[in-house]
């Protein structure tokens, strides 16, 4: 089964086992998502070095995320413990915890200074609305619309007020200093805001290590005034639809979702769409006839990879779920017209791919069952990548960190692999180690592309057509 579309699978208290773990991989996950908000460092070290050394088990790549809390809100309960609302009850919205009440705590204090009487707070992505009906200094009175359930370190909205928080909450910066131990590919950082947010964090990252991609989440209004210079300066995008539904207009979401995958296509940056996409299955055993269509869509869209995030994290069926996600994926690829975007190559590299799309889509006496690339930067197979093309893109790179990312686009399957010449040779051994892949059979046409020089970042300079 050659799915193109990549599936990320955010790992918690249902998915931390070995036995999942290997079962989420042989399901169709690509990588593991991270959740720093929730556990703490070491398990979360712990747990990646499991799926590491479950994924090398299987002989199988996986991309590892984590993700950041940014300039979020989260919402803590008392001893972590649920707190069960009914609809009508008061519930106090604090910076500290008050005794014989039922409460709920945000910080910093500011934030609470900030809300005033008659705004609607809303919790766990738009699930709970909380109507603000008195305050008393850094004590709001809220009162439940509906029975519900809180959960300890959910999220937290106000959309008619605008926070000045620091970029990074106290846990990103423990988690910051240490990140090395993790050995991952990215960082999500939430609630991006503008492009300096994303070169903050990058240039806290140089002084440890600027191999870690930035993922920037989108997912609220002052992203979407400032989304091409995010999506310029991001190392990949994603369309975090849960705030993003509360802080926009939820009639909004669907536009807003296709003009970030147009735009980070474009822009040769892998996107990944998030949240609910199959969210019935955190209780069932199948999807809603809409989430089924939902991922579909999101295919479509041209999507480079799906998200998610309750169903395996928490849920009862998390490899069911990615099963299923990979089965919905895999048909829509083949069955439906992902959505085109207008390709103007700009420099050299990008002309060179855009005659290889050329050859592979006009050429019909002389199939091309494959494309591969050598890269040093990635770049390359990311311009490929965008053209959505229903044929595999096998990368080979010299570069681990290359390899790993590159995990998170479309159609691409890479290797890792020591050249010893610099001078870039297509021999007999090579083709023979080509036909050693999964994606490649003897007979059969591929297209190579390619610079002279191998440890020339930037130097993609050849297309080679080649019958293995």
């Amino acid at each position: 089964m050659n799915k193109k579309t990549k599936i990320v699978a955010t790992i918690g208290p249902s998915s931390e086992s070995e036995e999942v773990l290997e079962q989420l991989i042989k399901n169709g996950a690509d990588l593991f998502r991270f959740n720093l908000k929730h556990n703490n460092f070491d398990w979360h070290k712990k747990t990646i070095t499991k799926a590491k050394e479950v994924a090398k088990k299987l002989n199988k790549k996986i991309g590892i995320i984590v993700d950041f809390q940014g300039p979020e809100l989260r919402v803590e309960t008392k001893n972590e413990d649920d707190l069960k609302i009914e609809a009508g009850e008061s519930v106090f919205v604090t910076d500290k915890f008050i005794e014989n009440e039922k409460n709920i705590k945000i910080n910093p204090s500011l934030v609470i200074k900030q809300i005033k009487i008659g705004d609607v707070v809303f919790l766990d992505d738009g699930d709970l609305e909380l109507k603000i009906i008195g305050k008393n200094g850094n004590i709001l009175e809220a009162k439940a619309e509906r029975n519900y359930i809180i959960k300890n370190r959910k999220s937290l909205n106000v959309p008619t007020r605008s926070f000045d928080l620091p970029l990074l909450a106290n846990r990103d910066m423990e988690a910051l200093a240490r990140i090395d131990e993790l050995k991952i590919d990215y960082i999500a950082l939430s609630f991006v805001r503008n492009k300096e947010d994303v070169v903050i964090l990058k240039k806290l990252l140089h002084k440890i290590n600027p191999k870690i991609g930035v993922i920037a989440k989108i997912e609220n209004a002052s992203a979407l005034k400032n989304l091409e210079e995010i999506i310029s300066i991001a190392d990949g995008i994603m369309v975090a639809r849960g705030d993003l539904g509360i802080e926009v207009p939820i009639r909004e979401l669907a536009f807003w979702q296709k003009t970030i995958i147009d735009l980070s296509r474009k822009n040769n940056k892998p996107v990944i769409v998030a949240t609910q996409m199959l969210k019935s299955m955190i209780e069932n055993h199948r999807p809603t006839r809409a989430e089924a269509t939902d991922v579909s869509n999101a295919v479509f869209d041209g999507t480079d990879a799906l998200m998610l995030s309750e169903e395996t994290a928490v849920g009862k069926y998390p490899a069911r779920v990615v099963s299923e996600m990979t089965n919905i994926a895999v048909f829509s690829e083949n069955n439906g017209n992902i959505r085109e975007i207008k390709v103007e190559p700009e420099n050299s590299t990008e002309i060179l791919v855009d005659a290889a799309v050329n050859i592979i889509k006009n050429n019909k006496k002389l199939p091309i069952k494959a494309v591969i690339i050598f890269t040093q930067s990635g770049n390359t197979a990311r311009i490929f990548s965008k053209y959505r093309l229903n044929i595999p893109i096998v990368v080979i790179t010299d570069k681990r960190d290359i390899a790993g990312k590159l995990l998170m686009s479309y159609g691409v399957n890479p290797y890792y692999k020591k050249f010893e010449e610099n001078n870039f040779k297509i021999t007999k051994k090579l083709i023979d180690e080509l036909i050693g892949f999964d994606f490649i059979n003897n007979g059969e046409n591929i297209i190579i592309i390619h610079g002279n020089n191998w440890m020339e970042s930037g130097s993609t300079s050849d297309i080679s057509l080649i019958t293995v």
